[in-house]
């Protein structure tokens, strides 16, 4: 089995070398606290899409944990599938993670931190993110929330293990950690459709707020929002970030699944647009169209001696299929490829804006603003019942 220390040295060094490490108290973080406690076991990807189970019995247990990925700790919200896993692979939906640890890095350069700054992570998944946030600030100053009471447990043994204590508690995170508010920083390692009105409220005007904003669609969407008072404004970072949703947000029926039942579907109405099968592939285009295109996941296919297909499924059961020549197929209550279309052109009205000129202001009432550069060039508004 490969030494853990060299392996930790060698993830280190590649996110150095990668530019997601930048600072010299990060960088002493992420050398002082190892990976590998926070994963004794954990499921990886087989070549049949199954996950197979690997824990330190196994001899590529390290050079697997020190990869710089992300990492499957749980399928389908069951402790017990690790057991079944462990007999043969297994099929399931990831629903708890080891970041990848290059985007915990960027993601924590991002948030700049102070010292004597507080903060509340929110999702503590193995832990390990914790660990390295009280590495950085200190026990006493850093407070995480995790929704799995199983979950919430290992990762407070697992901190321990360490020499690290921060607070860990259970609880749902969309609201929060009141008792200990409040906050200089929020950073969420789960994704949630908007950002709920407690983590404006129990965040110090001045201070940051970090997180993924959960589309189906994907988009790997960072704000970066600084608080005042019951608002809070900023722009989207440049990098790619995607986390699982929280629980609530978990689709009723995987992407999957959606695309199985429109395949056996009545057909639909055929036309053709100005986008392809293959428009999502710009990275930049794909986060607007997930902030304008909500509920809708999306799968490729390629039938035999026909050209590839976009499918993009609802969650209302509506679906659409976009060929690489911009011919399509759609049904439901939804007309998915024109709503696909219809944030293409609204893209190609801006300039083609990369992801780091949108930006974001939302407060305490639900609303939510999608803006260019500057709030005073909008995009789009939503408003969400607030929590």
């Amino acid at each position: 089995m490969t030494d853990p220390a060299a392996a930790h040295t060698r993830m280190v060094d590649q996110l150095i070398d990668a530019g997601n490490l930048r600072t010299a108290p990060w960088i002493h973080a992420f050398r002082t606290v190892p990976r590998h406690p926070f994963l004794p076991r954990f499921y990886w990807p087989t070549p049949t899409g199954k996950w197979a189970a690997v824990d330190a019995s196994d001899s590529e247990w390290i050079d697997r944990v020190y990869t710089v990925t992300s990492v499957v700790t749980q399928l389908d919200n069951d402790p017990a599938a690790w057991g079944h896993a462990r007999h043969a692979p297994r099929p399931g939906t990831p629903t708890s993670s080891s970041s990848d640890p290059g985007l915990m890095a960027t993601m924590l350069e991002a948030l700049d931190v102070h010292d004597g700054q507080r903060v509340l992570e929110i999702g503590a998944g193995t832990g390990y993110n914790a660990a390295l946030l009280a590495e950085r600030l200190g026990d006493d100053l850093v407070t995480s929330v995790e929704v799995d009471p199983v979950l919430a447990d290992q990762a407070r043994a697992a901190v321990a293990a360490v020499g690290r204590a921060p607070t860990i508690v259970t609880g749902d995170g969309r609201d929060g950690v009141p008792d200990r508010a409040r906050y200089d920083r929020i950073i969420a390692t789960v994704s949630a459709p908007t950002v709920p009105p407690a983590w404006i409220r129990q965040t110090r005007t001045g201070g940051r707020i970090l997180l993924n904003l959960y589309a189906e669609l994907g988009g790997g969407a960072l704000a970066l929002l600084d608080v005042d008072g019951d608002r809070a404004h900023g722009h989207f970072l440049a990098d790619y970030g995607d986390f699982m949703p929280t629980r609530d947000e978990q689709p009723d029926r995987t992407t999957q699944e959606r695309f199985d039942a429109a395949l056996h579907a009545p057909a639909g109405d055929r036309g053709h647009v100005d986008v392809t099968s293959r428009t999502l592939g710009d990275l930049d285009f794909a986060m607007l169209a997930a902030l304008l295109v909500p509920d809708v996941g999306w799968i490729t296919f390629t039938p035999d001696g026909a050209p590839e297909q976009l499918w993009l499924v609802g969650a209302d059961g509506s679906w659409a299929l976009i060929d690489a020549n911009g011919d399509t197929e759609q049904r439901g209550t939804r007309r998915i490829a024109d709503e696909l279309t219809a944030a293409h052109r609204t893209w190609r009205r801006l300039g083609q804006p990369t992801r780091d000129r949108l930006g974001l202001t939302v407060d305490t009432s639900g609303n939510h603003a999608l803006w260019l550069d500057h709030p005073h060039q909008p995009i789009h508004s939503t408003t969400r019942s607030p929590r």
